[in-house]
């Protein structure tokens, strides 16, 4: 009597080691069977995700390390042959002020010259770095002395986002959830009359978890009678966990957060990524973290109550039009950034 073949079921007489046909033992049937393999348990494929999220944030912070390296200056030749085509002639004294003001200059002469170009050279990661910091802390400030006026009254809460394992991050994932908390907040507002005139204020900052996985820190203003909650429980973080509460020193919190944010993390930072963000502020508010932010010498330039804007080659004050021209200016090469300005010597 016949068996039938253990991966097609057609009756067959001799049986091939397995228990398979004569047709079942080709390629394409070993392509099958290795295909049918059981599939492992939960705990295993649990335990595969993690070590492959261990090994790509180790490679993510080998890339990052490496495009620091490429960013860091160093004392070889290339900026030598950058400045050769215009070396600088420099007396000894102007050598001793450059070197005072940290400025980098490639070749003196004892020759009389009137002018002279002085360089330094930029790190764009640590440059991004500090522009965080200093508008984080800024805006930190600015937002606590507007909550803090006349009677409204509420607290500042932290709000920390995490990441589950298995859970992909995605650029707008912290957009999502703020859109969500404000909508919650207009409709309360709108709802309650005693909190008329609340805006919904807010203030974050991103960071890389050892595995190199975003993670979120909020600052939200939360008015008297109004509450959150879980924001993870109400789904509006579907992608990990959340907690929230209240903060005693709004200011320190965002700049202990701040500060950790270095040029390596800046490197490892997602492509696409946005790693803070601000919204709530009035325009006065605003205006006075855009003077913040602007160069020293552009501050000193328009004034204390200028509305400094950036344009080409300078900036100038939307309230005015005056416009300060910028001594210095910038060149790419031999994959530096490289800030130049001339001085008389």
């Amino acid at each position: 009597m016949a068996a039938e073949c253990s991966f097609c079921g057609d009756p067959t007489s001799y049986f091939f080691p397995g228990g398979l046909c004569a047709g079942c033992t080709g390629k394409n049937a070993r392509i099958k069977l290795h295909a049918m393999a059981p599939a492992q348990r939960a705990e295993l494929v649990a335990f595969d995700d993690s070590i492959g999220l261990m090994q790509a944030a180790a490679r993510r912070t080998e890339q990052a390390s490496e495009t620091v390296a490429r960013h860091k200056r160093t004392s070889g030749a290339s900026l030598k042959s950058y400045l050769a085509a215009a070396p600088l002639a420099l007396t000894p004294e102007g050598q001793r002020e450059a070197l005072a003001l940290g400025l980098v200059h490639y070749k003196t002469s004892d020759t009389e010259s009137k002018t002279g170009r002085l360089s330094i050279e930029i790190d764009p990661l640590q440059l991004r770095a500090q522009r965080l910091r200093k508008a984080v802390i800024t805006s930190a400030r600015l937002h606590d002395q507007e909550a803090k006026k006349g009677s409204r009254r509420g607290a500042w809460y932290m709000l920390t986002l995490t990441y589950r394992d298995g859970s992909r991050s995605g650029p707008r994932d912290v957009s999502e959830l703020l859109k969500r908390m404000r909508g919650h907040f207009n409709r309360t507002v709108s709802r309650l009359r005693r909190l008329a005139g609340q805006v919904f204020r807010y203030l974050w900052v991103g960071e890389l978890t050892q595995r190199g996985r975003p993670h979120y820190h909020l600052l939200v203003w939360v008015p008297q009678g109004m509450w959150f909650g879980r924001v993870d429980h109400r789904k509006w973080w579907p992608h990990g966990s959340s907690k929230f509460e209240k903060a005693r020193n709004a200011v320190g919190y965002l700049a202990k957060y701040a500060s950790k944010f270095s040029s390596l993390m800046a490197a490892s930072f997602p492509k696409g990524f946005r790693t803070h963000g601000c919204g709530g502020l009035n325009e006065e508010s605003r205006r006075e973290l855009r003077w913040w932010k602007a160069p020293i010498s552009a501050r000193e330039a328009l004034g204390g109550e200028a509305d400094i804007r950036k344009c080409q080659g300078g900036y100038f004050d939307k309230l005015t039009g005056e416009f300060w021209s910028s001594p210095w200016r910038v060149t790419f090469a031999f994959g530096r950034t490289i800030a130049w300005k001339v001085i008389p010597i």
